[in-house]
Parts: C-alpha cells; sequence; structure tokens
C-alpha cells in the first residue's frame, strides 16, 4: 500500500461505497473525425507490466495537443509525450522526458505548460514541462524546456527540493507541480510538507528569467497542523477578472462522508490567493473528492461556465454563475473517473472539453492513457444529474454528444 501512495503522491481517494474500476474502453467505432467530438479514444495503452496514472496536456499555438503522464514499470521512470494534430483524434508517441540532473527519473506527477512570452532565450511557444523526480532520500520539482514542440527537452532549473516521498506529517517533501503564468512572471505551484507549522501546505515561487527562483509563498495553508490541503490546480475566468484555485481538503468540512472534498477560492492574482476565502463544493448533498482539476468555459451564458473534475465521478461539477457557492451543479459525461483526471478547453474549439484520464486509485484493471472530448455546451445544457442518483465513482444520465 505505501508503493502505491508513493506513486500516487497524495494517498487516499476515499470513497463512501466500494466501486468497481472501469473497465478498459473498447476503440471508438467509427474511429474519431478530426475536430470532432467522441467518447475514451485510447492515446496508450500500457502492458501488463506498466501503468498510467495522472494525466495531464497542453494545447500548443498552433492547435496541436500534447498528453503526458505518470509512467510506471521501468527501472527509471519517464514522462512519455504524446502529440495529436487533430483535436484528440489521433496521437503519435514523439519523446520521452527523462531526468537530466538527479539520476532518478521522472517519478510521478507531470506538469505542462506553453510559455505565452519571451523570456530570456526561451521564445514565446517554448513547452515547460515539471514534475516530481524523487528517490528515497528527495522529491525534486525541476524545470525542462522543449523549443521544438515537445520532440526534444533540456533542463533548466530546479525550484524546490524536499526530502524523500513520505506523506507522513513532518517529513519535508513535496509534491504535485502546476504551472502558471501572470505579468510575464512564471509560477510554480506544489503540495509543501516542509513548513514545521503545516502538515502540508499549498505554496508557489515565480521566476521572471526560469533559472532564479523567489521565496516560497503560501497559497492554502490552515492553523490545524494536521490539515493537508493538496493538489493545486487553477484556472483564469475572463468575464470576473479573477482566478480559481481549487483543491483537495483532508479534513476539510465533508458533509458527505468523502475523505477528501474539493474546495476552491477566488482571485484577483494567481499569486495572491493566501487570504481569500475556501468555499467546498457540493450539489445537493454529493460532495467532489480528491486529485481536483479546473477549467473555465465560455459556454453557459454571460459569465461561462467553471468545470471541476474529481477522481470518484465520471460527471463534472459547474458552476455558471460566477462561483456562487450555491450555484454549483452535477453533469454527466461518457469518460469514467480517474486519479487526477484532467480537463481542457480548445483555443480552436472553445465549445468542445476535453477529458483525460487514466488510472484509477488501487486499480486492477490496467486502464489506458484516454481521452473524450465532448461538445460542452449541449452537455451543460441536457446531461444535469439528480445527485440523489449517483453512486460513489458512477453519475447516472445520459450525455448526447454532437
Amino acid at each position: 500500500m505505501l508503493t502505491q501512495l508513493l506513486l500516487l503522491g497524495l494517498a487516499g481517494l476515499v470513497c463512501v461505497k466500494s466501486v468497481k474500476p472501469p473497465l478498459t474502453p473498447a476503440p471508438p467505432t467509427p474511429s474519431p473525425r478530426p475536430w470532432s467530438t467522441f467518447a475514451e479514444n485510447i492515446i496508450y495503452q500500457p502492458d501488463s507490466n506498466h501503468s498510467v496514472l495522472y494525466p495531464r496536456q497542453v494545447e500548443l499555438s498552433d492547435g496541436s495537443l500534447l498528453a503526458t503522464a505518470s509512467f510506471a514499470g521501468d527501472k527509471t521512470p519517464y514522462f512519455p509525450i504524446f502529440k495529436s494534430a487533430d483535436g484528440g483524434a489521433t496521437w503519435s508517441w514523439i519523446s520521452n522526458l527523462t531526468d537530466q540532473v538527479n539520476g532518478l527519473g521522472m517519478s510521478a506527477q507531470p506538469a505542462l505548460a506553453e510559455l505565452p512570452f519571451a523570456v530570456d532565450d526561451y521564445p514565446a511557444g517554448t513547452i515547460l514541462a515539471s514534475g516530481n523526480s524523487w528517490g528515497s532520500k528527495s522529491t525534486n520539482i525541476d524545470i525542462y524546456a522543449s523549443k521544438d514542440s515537445g520532440h526534444t527537452w533540456k533542463f533548466v532549473s530546479n525550484v524546490a527540493r524536499g526530502s524523500g516521498p513520505d506523506i507522513t506529517n513532518g517529513n519535508p517533501c513535496i509534491w504535485e507541480p502546476f504551472i502558471e503564468f501572470f505579468n510575464h512572471t512564471i509560477g510554480v505551484f506544489y503540495s509543501d510538507q516542509r513548513d514545521p507549522l503545516h502538515g502540508q501546505k499549498l505554496a508557489h515561487q515565480e521566476s521572471a528569467d526560469l533559472r532564479s527562483w523567489g521565496p516560497v509563498i503560501d497559497d492554502v495553508s490552515y492553523l490545524n497542523y494536521t490539515a493537508r490541503p493538496g493538489m493545486t490546480s487553477i484556472s483564469y475566468i475572463p468575464p470576473l477578472g479573477k482566478y480559481i484555485l481549487v483543491h483537495e481538503f483532508p479534513g476539510g468540512d465533508s458533509w458527505s462522508g468523502v475523505g477528501y472534498p474539493v474546495y476552491y477560492r477566488m482571485s484577483d492574482s494567481p499569486f495572491d490567493f493566501r487570504f481569500a476565502y475556501g468555499i467546498p463544493i457540493m450539489v445537493d448533498g454529493v460532495q467532489p473528492n480528491a486529485s481536483p482539476y479546473v477549467v473555465w468555459s465560455p459556454s453557459g451564458g454571460d459569465n461561462g461556465s467553471i468545470i471541476v473534475s474529481d477522481a470518484d465521478h465520471s460527471g463534472v461539477f459547474t458552476n455558471q454563475a460566477g462561483g456562487q457557492p450555491d450555484q454549483w451543479e452535477l453533469h454527466d459525461t461518457p469518460q469514467a473517473p480517474a486519479y487526477s483526471r484532467s480537463l481542457h478547453v480548445f483555443e480552436k474549439y472553445p465549445d468542445h472539453l476535453m477529458l483525460l484520464g487514466a488510472g484509477v486509485f488501487d486499480a486492477t484493471v490496467n486502464l489506458p492513457l484516454y481521452l473524450s472530448v465532448l461538445g460542452n455546451r449541449e452537455a451543460l445544457q441536457v446531461s444535469l444529474i439528480n445527485p440523489a442518483e449517483t453512486d460513489c465513482g458512477s453519475s447516472q444520465g445520459a450525455l448526447e454528444i454532437i
């Protein structure tokens, strides 16, 4: 169990009911058309000796997609990089992101982002990547860069370093990087166990040159030492001019019995969440549980829609009222739940929502890296779920895919 917990980074995707893992999806029939909508299209199916978890993606300025995941099974782990030039319909394996400095491999928790501005000799459009490179004595969050759309990678700098991976409070390690940009500054966010005042907190460091990183800045921390907010995900909400941060919060209010309820907070700056108020997401007694991911979609009215994924539900939690706490809804999708399933709204097709999934916690089925692309306008209109009918890990109701 400890090995599984370390592989996932943060442990314990707790569910109030026993749930069977998703079945391995069959290839879509017929194969997806370019830039269309589809369900459960497989990017990569690992063999019985390998597994994929914690999927991540980035859309490049030319409209192509890169996807990756934690890839376990080889002696020295790495992040495989896949590319699609047709909206996720077809994919090719173009490179591997390998550890070039620690001698440990790229162990888990990848992050991808495209640099929107030039930084020294890194032009706008450079792809940045991070992850957790760990061994028995250290956890390392480094930055790598690719100037050729993900085909080759070079180490840039170390952002933060902690002790070996151990979720015990008091062990000073780090987890789960997330990359965000603001005012020509790069921010790397992560879960931090190094502060003696907090079992775990959410923090970030900033850089203007990708080489030197400023001091640790708290984003989410609680007076209760045993509180462990984790797994930062951030998105910008243009109609409000605000950013939203979501995180899991073991120890937070859990009226529904979930172990890792999802909280959110909003701020004018992604670098200044510290004093924002944390709010749990709730839909008629149902709460998202663990490893959240958030995006904003222009679909859904004047405010667009905030869309949140979690580890337990195939559906997504949405808010079309600018984040008002009593305005969350739960909408079904055909993409199975996954550990740290990620979301993306296409720049070229902003009415399309991508859900990228991989393995689940403590799985007995070797799930692939796979995705669904939905017409999110239709999804937000026709697939509202009655939470009373849902079971943990699955959602009832139908989604019309255009």
